[in-house]
């Protein structure tokens, strides 16, 4: 049995990889060969080749923010949330296993992906993408304030404060 899959959240930092490393484990202690694209903040890593893609028996997506499906077109597809990723590898495993889930055909607007896109909140994504733009900033001023107090200057007297 060879697998796939891929791994996404909105922010691109740690989800995604924390996902692909639950992913891997679980593949590893079950004796399933599984190999993990992790689409980050950073970009693609590991990316799948077509080869890889004809030879799987099926393909695991655990990602919140929108992946191409296309290249997937006559494959067993798993598409879940990247929660599902970190939190129930074994089960999303054991699922595509088994084969009971749906192959993935190309349609421009079914009813599923309809609602997929319903239920990713519009608030949510842009949150989070303005959490990812945010985290150098809060890095820099930590690391300002670490520096501010290292340096520290003459304390003040007791009577002062």
């Amino acid at each position: 049995m060879k697998l796939l899959a891929i791994t996404s959240c909105p922010n691109g930092i740690a989800h995604t990889y924390m996902a692909a490393e639950n992913l891997q484990k679980a593949a590893d202690r079950m004796g399933v060969q599984m190999k993990v694209e992790t689409q980050g903040g950073i970009g693609v890593e590991n990316e799948l080749t077509e080869q890889e893609i004809r030879e799987a028996d099926a393909i695991i997506i655990a990602a919140d923010r929108s992946v191409n499906k296309d290249r997937f077109i006559g494959k067993k597809l798993l598409a879940v949330g990247v929660q599902e990723g970190i939190r129930k590898p074994e089960e999303l495993i054991q699922k595509a296993i088994s084969g009971d889930i749906p192959v993935y055909r190309s349609v421009a607007k079914t009813e599923a992906s309809a609602q997929t896109e319903k239920k990713q909140n519009p608030i949510y994504r842009h949150l989070m993408n303005g959490v990812s733009f945010m985290v150098p900033f809060i890095v820099v001023g930590g690391l300002l304030i670490a520096v501010a107090l290292t340096l520290g200057g003459e304390k003040t007297p007791k009577g002062l404060v």
